[in-house]
């Protein structure tokens, strides 16, 4: 059972050195595997060397021209994760990663959704995520936008239509996702964010997970505003990690009690002698004899396995002739 921490904060910012310094203190205090960052404000070209030796794999998307919106993925350095694809929006509000982890299939993604017109963008981006992803889908971000009004908001009100909020959950329907958090926290009033325009605290930071895989999350938490106006959010998720039981081969001592096979170990034996060079250090010659013989053995084996399997189906076809002339 593997363990790894999912972690998501709106930074606010992390193109200035102080404020990198501060979001790196917190990180090391709570050591997440794999990291969603959104609103780096990061330009293309000038997206700094983060000086972090905890995460060695990070995939950024930029504005481009503003230092604005901004998405990054991040991953732990040392963990089993396989990179095989990747998309980026044009406007740096999303990114998708997926490969494997420990040879399981996941899709990472992080959204920075507008705040106008936001129902409509997540619509055509989680259509865009359910045509990308593979295996178990974490998506974490800012939607935005209030999940359930009622327990979301210290308002109890949302500017988003309830036709909108209901089309939005449809779409995360046809990807499976569920909110981790509210799952392990049904009834539990929290929020990530207070809206100074709106005067009220929000919830509108999320976290979500394919529900098949919602047994596999063992926490969720939404931690404290400090940093960032808006409050990280994190969960942990534990994964059963199937092994292949490596093969190992061990000798069938039958053969080397059968005097042929013994006459034919010897003959090889005495031939990769002949071979032996004085130039060839020993240590080799050793190593180099325990595979050819091996080899031998196994060959041996496979004769005597085929052979004994002939003579038994030679038996059956006897056993069968006689029951019917009987």
């Amino acid at each position: 059972m593997n363990k790894y921490t999912i972690y998501s904060f709106n930074v606010k910012g992390f193109n200035i050195p102080q404020k990198r310094s501060q979001v790196f203190d917190l990180l090391r205090k709570k050591s997440p595997s794999i990291l969603f960052m959104q609103e780096t404000h990061f330009k293309s070209r000038k997206i700094p060397k983060l000086q972090y030796s905890a995460f060695d794999t990070w995939f950024h998307n930029c504005n481009g021209v503003h230092a604005s919106r901004g998405v990054s993925i991040a991953l732990k350095k040392g963990l089993a994760f396989v990179h095989s694809q990747t998309q980026y929006d044009p406007d740096g509000r999303f990114v998708f990663v997926k490969g494997k982890l420990d040879n399981i299939s996941i899709t990472l993604a992080t959204v920075y959704a507008p705040n106008q017109g936001q129902v409509q963008w997540l619509t055509s981006t989680i259509q865009q995520l359910q045509l990308f992803a593979e295996g178990i889908v974490i998506l974490g971000g800012e939607l935005n936008v209030t999940h359930n009004p009622f327990l979301d908001s210290s308002s109890s009100r949302s500017a988003i239509s309830f036709s909108g909020l209901s089309s939005l959950k449809v779409a995360l329907e046809s990807l499976h996702l569920v909110v981790v958090w509210r799952i392990h926290n049904p009834t539990t009033i929290d929020y990530t964010f207070f809206s100074h325009p709106h005067h009220s605290y929000q919830h509108i930071d999320y976290l979500f997970i394919s529900q098949t895989h919602l047994t596999d999350v063992s926490s969720a938490d939404i931690e404290s505003i400090s940093i960032s106006d808006h409050a990280p959010i994190c969960f942990t998720l534990q994964l059963l990690v199937f092994c292949k039981k490596a093969w190992s081969w061990r000798l069938n001592e039958t053969l080397i009690q059968d005097d042929g096979a013994k006459l034919t170990l010897s003959g090889k034996l005495t031939n990769f002698i002949d071979n032996i060079t004085p130039d060839i250090p020993f240590p080799v010659i050793w190593e180099s004899h325990k595979a050819y013989i091996r080899g031998e053995l196994i060959a041996l084996g496979s004769a005597v396995k085929k052979r004994r399997s002939g003579e038994t189906d030679c038996l059956l076809v006897r056993i069968f002739d006689l029951g019917e002339n009987a």
